[in-house]
Formats: C-alpha cells, sequence, structure tokens
C-alpha cells in the first residue's frame, strides 16, 4: 500500500507547468504602450518647438529692430548736438563722454533687460491659481536638474547696444570702456557693413550661440537730401527664446510622463483582464499534452477570447474521442487516410482484412547506371521532382500511397477508403502520369540533365491489408498473390509502357485502348500471364 501511495501520478492528474516569461504579455503590451506614447508625444514636441522657436525668433528680432529705429531717432538731435557741450570730464583722465547718447543706450539695455516673469493669469479660480503655481515651481526644478549648469538670471535680450558715428567711431556703448577708449567700432565676425539698407539684419555665431546684430542708419536730412551721421548697432540673444522653449519642453515632459503613467496603470489593468482566459487555455493545452483530454473552460464571453475558449472546448472533446484511433493509426498511413479512419473506425481491422483492390507499382529504368553517372546531389533532385509530380497524381485519383522504395513506388485503390472503381482510378493516374513523365523529360532536357523513363504495372485481385510489423514499428500496407503479380508486371514493363493484368483489363475495357501480349512468364508463377499494354483512353 506504501508503495501504491508512493506512485507518480498520472497523465490525467498532471498539474500544467506555469513559466514565467521574462516579456510577458503584459510587459510587451506595456512596451508597446510606451513606444507609442513617447513617438507620439517626441513627434509633438519637435512639431511644437520647433514651430514656437521660428515664432519667438522671429519676435525677438522684431522687438530688436523697433529698438533700434527708435534709438536711432533719439540719437539723431543729439550727435548733431556739439559734443562738447554735452560732455563731462570723467575721473580727471580727460575721456570725453557723451552722457546723453550714454544715458539712452543704458535706457535701451534696461529695456531689455527687464526678465519675463511666469506670471499667473488672472480671473482663474484659487485652486486653479495654485495648480499653475505648483506646475511652475516643478517645471523649475526639473529645468535645474536637465541644465544645473546654466543659471536662470540671463533674462536680458541684448548682448549690446552701440552708437557710432560716420567715421566709425563708438559714441556710445553700453559698455563705458569702449568709449572712454574711443575704439573704433568693430563689426561682428561673418556680417557686412551697413551701406544703404534702412535696416539691417544679420545673424552670426559667437561662443556657441546664435545672435543677431540689427544696424539702423542715424539720418538727417540737408537741402532736401538724407545723410548718414552715424549707426545704431543692437545686438540680441536667443535667452527669452531658450527661456520659453525650455519651460515648454519640460511642461510637455511632465504631460508626457502623466498620460505614461495614466496609461500603464489602464494597460496594466486591462491586460489582467484580458489574460485570464489565456492562461486558462494554456493550462488546458498543457494539461491535453500531459494526456488529459477532460478540459473544458467555463468562460462566457462575446468577443474573440470568447470564441476561442469555445474552439477550445469543442477540440478536447474531439481529442478526447479520437485520440485513441489516432495514436494507432499516426505511425502507419498518410493525414487524409487517417482523417478517413478517424471518422469511420470501423473502417479497418486491426491486423488485417483481404479486400478487392487495384495495386499500382512504377520504377525508374536504368535507375543503377544513372545514379553512377550522376553526383549524389543530381539523382537525389530527380528523384525528389518525380517522386512529387507522381504522387501529386495519385493522390489527386485518391489513391493510397503504400511506401517508396528506393526509386520505386508503390500504391493502392480501394484500401483502407473503398471504392468501385479503383481499377479505373489506378490505370487513368498511370495513363497521366506516362504524360506527366513526358512533360518532365522535356524540362530535364532543356536543362541538360539526364531523361528519367519508368515502367509501370497495375493489377487488379484480392489483397491483404493492413497493419504489418511490430508493436515497436507498424506499417499500412498490401500483401499477397496479386502484390507480387503486380510487381512482376512492372518489372518486365517497357520504358514509357504501361501494363495491366488481365482482371485489370476487364475492369477498364470500356474505357481505356490496350492491347493484348504474348503470355508473359514471370517469377512466381508457373504458367503465363496475360497483359495487356494500354496506349490511352478510349476515343
Amino acid at each position: 500500500m506504501a508503495k501504491s501511495a508512493a506512485q507518480a501520478p498520472t497523465n490525467a492528474q498532471a498539474k500544467p507547468v506555469r513559466k514565467h516569461h521574462l516579456f510577458s504579455l503584459r510587459v510587451k503590451f506595456i512596451l508597446v504602450l510606451t513606444v507609442l506614447i513617447c513617438a507620439v508625444m517626441g513627434a509633438v514636441t519637435w512639431l511644437i518647438l520647433t514651430q514656437l522657436r521660428q515664432t519667438l525668433t522671429q519676435q525677438v528680432i522684431s522687438r530688436g529692430e523697433a529698438q533700434a529705429k527708435g534709438l536711432a531717432s533719439n540719437s539723431t538731435n543729439l550727435m548733431l548736438d556739439d559734443l562738447s557741450k554735452a560732455t563731462t570730464q570723467q575721473g580727471g583722465s580727460g575721456e570725453d563722454i557723451d552722457i546723453p547718447l550714454q544715458e539712452t543706450v543704458k535706457a535701451a539695455m534696461d529695456l531689455g533687460s527687464a526678465g519675463s516673469s511666469q506670471n499667473v493669469p488672472t480671473g482663474l479660480s484659487s485652486w486653479e491659481e495654485q495648480l499653475i503655481q505648483e506646475g511652475n515651481v516643478l517645471n523649475d526644478i526639473v529645468q535645474k536638474y536637465l541644465w544645473p549648469s546654466e543659471g536662470q538670471g540671463a533674462n536680458s535680450d541684448m548682448e549690446y547696444v552701440k552708437i557710432v558715428d560716420k567715421n566709425g567711431k563708438t559714441v556710445a556703448d553700453n559698455n563705458l570702456q569702449n568709449v572712454m577708449e574711443h575704439q573704433a567700432y568693430q563689426p561682428p565676425p561673418g556680417t557686412k557693413a551697413l551701406v544703404a539698407e534702412p535696416i539691417l539684419t544679420q545673424a552670426y555665431q559667437y561662443k556657441n550661440q546664435t545672435l543677431y546684430d540689427i544696424a539702423v542708419p542715424v539720418q538727417v536730412t540737408a537741402e532736401g537730401q538724407m545723410n548718414k551721421i552715424g549707426e545704431v548697432h543692437i545686438g540680441m540673444n536667443q535667452n527669452s527664446i531658450t527661456r520659453v522653449v525650455r519651460y515648454v519642453a519640460v511642461a510637455i515632459i511632465l504631460t508626457t510622463v502623466g498620460v505614461l503613467l495614466l496609461g500603464i496603470l489602464f494597460m496594466t489593468i486591462f491586460v489582467t483582464v484580458m489574460i485570464k482566459p489565456i492562461r486558462l487555455l494554456v493550462n488546458g493545452v498543457s494539461a491535453i499534452a500531459a494526456g488529459d483530454f477532460d478540459q473544458q473552460i467555463n468562460i462566457k464571453r462575446s468577443d474573440e477570447l470568447g470564441d476561442l475558449t469555445g474552439a477550445f472546448n469543442e477540440m478536447a472533446k474531439s481529442l478526447k474521442e479520437k485520440e485513441v484511433m489516432r495514436g494507432a493509426f499516426s505511425k502507419v498511413v498518410t493525414k487524409s487516410v487517417m482523417d478517413h479512419l478517424i471518422q469511420h473506425p470501423d473502417g479497418l481491422k486491426l491486423g488485417g482484412e483481404k479486400k478487392i483492390c487495384t495495386v499500382f507499382f512504377s520504377d525508374i529504368r536504368g535507375f543503377t547506371p544513372m545514379s553512377e553517372a550522376l553526383s549524389a546531389e543530381e539523382v537525389v533532385h530527380i528523384l525528389n521532382e518525380y517522386f512529387t509530380a507522381m504522387t501529386k497524381i495519385i493522390f489527386k485519383y485518391e489513391g493510397t500511397l503504400d511506401k517508396y522504395m528506393g526509386d520505386a513506388i508503390m500504391a493502392i485503390w480501394g484500401a483502407p477508403i473503398e471504392m468501385n472503381d479503383h481499377a479505373e482510378r489506378a490505370v487513368l493516374a498511370a495513363i497521366e502520369m506516362g504524360e506527366k513523365m513526358k512533360e518532365l523529360q522535356a524540362k530535364w532536357r532543356m536543362e541538360g540533365k539526364r531523361e528519367v523513363n519508368i515502367g509501370i504495372g497495375n493489377n487488379s485481385g484480392e489483397v491483404v491489408v493492413g497493419n504489418i510489423g511490430s508493436n515497436e514499428r507498424l506499417e499500412y500496407t498490401a500483401i499477397g498473390d496479386n502484390v507480387n503479380l503486380t510487381q512482376r508486371l512492372e518489372s518486365v514493363a517497357e520504358k514509357g509502357q504501361i501494363l495491366i493484368s488481365s482482371a485489370t483489363y476487364e475492369r477498364v475495357k470500356h474505357k481505356v485502348n490496350a492491347t493484348m501480349l504474348d503470355p508473359i512468364k514471370v517469377k512466381g508463377k508457373a504458367e503465363k500471364v496475360m497483359a495487356y499494354s494500354v496506349q490511352g483512353l478510349l476515343a
């Protein structure tokens, strides 16, 4: 009793193995969702930031041009005054400083340094204002994390403001030292001088930054003509553009993270609900693989998974009914025969039975010399092409392919599926094989390959069909004297000849054109046998 209790569980009790996948269905769905959201948000971010940068750049340039024009207009009268009337001695060093012009430059720089603060819009409720403020704080924190080496105090949009006279001497500059040293104005690298343009805006690179030099002439009217007495140069940077772009980029990043977290939560719940029947199906399939066919999944769903579980239940029921027969014949017959036997399990008795059938043999003539003259690859190629074509014809006329024997083919009509016209089917298949061989020979000639000829023998009569062999290796085949006679007829058939016995001829003489031959002496027969050579179908 103790020994019985210690025995391993039977197949019906075997538990399905549950695997833990590194990339489970849930993980794959989440990864796909993550990639999709990131791709969409990345594309949207790129489009928004590109358009935003272009718009802001144009605004900065427009603002700089307006300031340059205003500064040029304000500087006209000041530059016409005698410089000595508007100067003072600074530090006792003797440098002349045009105070009004310098004040004008300083006012322009102060205007450009008025940083844009992120104010909360008015007219919002208290919780909305609080939400926006907290969002701004979070945005600042993320910006400091992403760009820790860059301060947030660079609020000025102006790099410089310069006023030069018609001789190119700097008369006012945001850098007072340039005025005190009477430095000549040097255009930024890569820019051209202002000639006759009313305004000239040029972009140039300086210390890995893109700056914009805006030049406007200072002009007076004398005797009906405009005379240039100086120039105003304003340098605009992209500080405000960078601030806004970074703010929007971080806002999109935070939005993406929020959407992604919500999406992952939703997808996790969705996949968990969805894979429940899939897990049950996996367990059921594992149980069937272990030999337990008593599997039914009780899940009612009105979708594809419901259809799948219903199909699984039907499959399990069908497998339970047919597994015994399938196991018995899976080693013996082809799929078509197996399907017939499963549908009609009484159609074949184990151990063999006598049936009236037509047996077919075909063989390649001169195969041994051909195999010695050709390479192994060429021989295999010819055989495969030949067997493929002949087998299709056998199946076309619903014959049972018994076996391949080297270069020979054996087939049966009338077993295991009974048919009244088995002789007609066998002879029609033989005639079509002869026609097919002509096509193959023409093809092989065009390819420069050796031609192959076959001989065919057909005979009808009583044979024993069934499972022949041992418990380890079974073969469904036909044996008996009529099988031997068929093989003897095939052995004496000439190249391209179809020989049929008198028994077969009596069954097909109303359909085929055949010539009676002289009695043939065959091995194993004491008396000569009557044979007919088939030329084709009757007209």
